[in-house]
């Protein structure tokens, strides 16, 4: 390997990464709030339906709790 093809393999490399970057970054905060599920079964078959319909790509559960201080899941799908 010359001296050469090192420097475009990087100068390639660091090409790839600062276009990747802002595509990654720009997908990262496009999640929507769906619903509140007081059971991880249930946020979780909700999110699964959502995806099987192709309403949502995928979903996440987050733990919350609601005003009186009572755990529950918020569903998130983008």
């Amino acid at each position: 390997m010359t001296i050469r093809t090192a420097a475009l393999t990087l100068a390639g490399a660091g090409v790839l990464a600062s276009v990747l970057t802002p595509v990654a970054g720009a997908h990262a905060d496009n999640w929507r709030f769906v619903r509140v599920y007081r059971a991880l079964s249930a946020c979780q078959t909700a999110g699964h339906g959502l995806v099987s319909r192709r309403q949502a790509r995928e979903y996440r559960c987050e733990n919350d709790y609601d005003k009186a201080g009572v755990p529950v899941l918020d569903l998130y799908a983008r």
